[in-house]
């Protein structure tokens, strides 16, 4: 674990310098202190390791959970709270419902149907995966700034950190569980707070 967390950290930090210059041209700087604070200390140290960990890993290894709960998270994670949000969530919650529903009439019943259900889930686990690993790193696009118009074709190439951490994370958690990415993500926050705190982020 400590192995990955250093090789992650360096590979992070010369990516974001190699980006660097992209960034600049594109127009786009870092929404993060330029010193660690206690604001972002919590964050990154409790809430993300914890919630984030909760929302884009807990699922990997359970069907359901990843197909139903794990939307519904991202939605009131991505989305500020309004009665739009609200009748959207109430939505996905009866859609989710009446699936789960027709899936225990039609499959769950029946001998072996669950079993193939569930390697139906394995053969396009990949899918799941790639999916949640990209909109983690997707979602720190809210880390930067936009001052500038080609922002929006910079933005996905600056959270390529962000997505080999995902990438690792994921591993870890299909290796040896949610634990052990927990314990990674917060790792890795660590060495990011060192490195802010030394002006290398």
């Amino acid at each position: 674990m400590l192995w990955f967390s250093l090789l992650t950290t360096a590979l992070g930090i010369a990516i974001d310098n190699a980006l660097k210059p992209l960034a600049t041209w594109a127009g786009t700087v870092s929404a993060l202190p330029e010193r660690p604070t206690w604001t972002l200390a919590f964050f990154a140290l409790i809430f993300a390791p914890i919630v984030e960990e909760l929302t884009f890993r807990a699922g990997l290894r359970q069907s359901i959970y990843t197909l139903a709960v794990g939307p519904a998270v991202l939605l009131l994670m991505m989305a500020s709270w309004s009665a739009q949000t609200g009748a959207l969530l109430g939505a996905w919650i009866v859609l989710v419902v009446l699936v789960h529903v027709w899936l225990d009439k039609r499959m769950f019943k029946r001998p072996g149907g669950r079993t193939c259900f569930g390697r139906r889930y394995v053969r396009f686990f990949p899918w799941v995966f790639w999916t949640y690993t990209i909109v983690f790193a997707l979602m720190h696009i809210a880390n930067y700034t936009v001052t500038g118009p080609r922002a929006a074709a910079v933005l996905p190439l600056l959270v390529l950190p962000q997505l080999l951490m995902s990438v690792i994370a994921g591993y870890m958690r299909l290796r040896d569980g949610l634990k052990s990415s927990a314990s990674m993500h917060f790792i890795l926050n660590v060495f990011g707070l060192i490195v802010l705190e030394l002006g290398y982020g």
